[in-house]
């Protein structure tokens, strides 16, 4: 056993820290179920969503362009300072648009979302250029500070629904405090800065698909919400039930996240790829089962409010499944440059999910959204599996 673990430790270091990050954010979002009320808690639930939609919207899919593209050194930090820059740019695009909306008070939350968190640029920076230990603790300390402040605004503040914008404004000035220092570490000259904003300028028109196509992969996540959110008579009800059902089947994610990310350079070398894959089919099968016996304990003692939406919960649990085996699938395909044809699939599947939503909402209510998602997904999984063309490796 001892043994296993030495040989596995980095797997086990970087899973630990993202098992501890979203270990708290799960704590927040039971807590939260279980101390507000139905109403405020899926108006919470709706401004988390929709704050990690426009986040993801305004990174730009300059994450994913990082690990996929950055190898020297150099490269990896110019082009992660490069991305900062632009994602300043957008935000003087994004505001006039929130503006028009009335959603401006989501502009710090959803420029904080793009930079600092998961989905956001300098968490790929750290995986890449320093490690996935150095990574690990990154991911560490925000989820600490992020979620602790989550936390205390739920408990104590008197409009804890708003909990998720408000967090941003106080970790804001830390944030950029921080991102000082790292730049102060790097020494900058103006004939590399000169190559790569060529480069990185090359990089963002060439690879459009490549960002269109995790915008629409990550919209695919939230549109969900947003139809209950835009259907439904007794929205922030609806969303509570749906939200709570999901937040315990993203678990799964963890799984292939975990394995993908931390062994990213060799997937790009195409090595042991279906080793890999049964690796994470076997733990996602067990995680599975687990997930379910813990849905219907919680339920059944603690959560009694949501024991209505069993079978809700059987269906998004099965489409993640599916979602799961997606992950490695996805990554090679980027990983062969395949952009075009990756935007093709998550667009089409996207607008497949858009339109079951719709049809089936009608009819089933929150359960056809949960059924749409799964044929979606499940489609997605059988066209990623063909078009990567997995089988004829190793």
């Amino acid at each position: 056993m001892i043994q296993f673990i030495k040989k596995n430790r980095k797997y086990f270091f970087y899973a630990s820290s993202i098992v501890i990050s979203r270990g708290l954010e799960y704590f927040v979002l039971f807590f939260s179920a279980y101390y507000l009320s139905k109403d405020s808690y899926g108006q919470l639930e709706f401004y988390k969503k929709i704050i990690e939609l426009i986040g993801v919207i305004l990174a730009f899919g300059l994450p994913s362009l990082l690990l996929t593209y950055t190898r020297s050194k150099n490269s990896k930090i110019y082009l992660t300072g490069l991305s900062l820059l632009f994602i300043i740019l957008l935000s003087t695009f994004l505001l006039p648009v929130l503006l028009f909306f009335g959603y401006h008070y989501l502009m710090i939350p959803v420029f904080f979302h793009a930079i600092f968190l998961n989905n956001g640029v300098l968490p790929v920076f750290f995986l890449t250029n320093n490690g996935s230990n150095q990574a690990s603790l990154y991911k560490l300390i925000t989820s600490i500070l992020f979620y602790t402040g989550v936390f205390l605004l739920i408990r104590f503040h008197p409009d804890p629904e708003y909990a998720f914008i408000y967090i941003n404004y106080f970790l804001i000035l830390i944030g950029f405090i921080f991102l000082g220092q790292i730049i102060r570490e790097y020494s900058f000259t103006r004939h590399f800065f000169k190559r790569y904003y060529r480069l990185f300028v090359r990089l963002l028109a060439s690879s459009l698909t490549l960002v269109f196509s995790n915008i629409a992969n990550i919209m695919f996540l939230y549109t969900d919400i947003l139809i209950i959110k835009i259907m439904s008579k007794s929205a922030n009800l609806d969303i509570a039930d749906y939200s709570f059902s999901l937040n315990i089947a993203n678990i799964l994610i963890l799984i292939p996240f975990t394995l993908v990310q931390v062994d990213i350079e060799e997937i790009k070398k195409h090595f042991k790829l279906k080793r890999k894959a049964q690796r994470i089919f076997k733990l996602v099968l067990i995680f599975s089962f687990m997930l379910f016996s813990t849905y219907l304990l919680l339920t059944k003692l603690v959560f009694t409010n949501f024991s209505g939406a069993l079978i809700v919960f059987s269906l998004i649990l099965l489409a993640k499944i599916s979602q799961t085996q997606s992950v490695l699938l996805g990554t090679l395909l980027l990983v062969q440059k395949k952009f075009k044809l990756n935007l093709k699939i998550n667009l089409s599947m996207l607008v497949l999910n858009l339109i079951l939503s719709l049809l089936f909402y009608e009819s089933f209510g929150v359960l056809g959204i949960a059924l749409s998602s799964f044929i979606s997904l499940t489609t997605r999984l059988f066209l990623l599996n063909h078009f990567s063309n997995f089988n004829r490796y190793d």
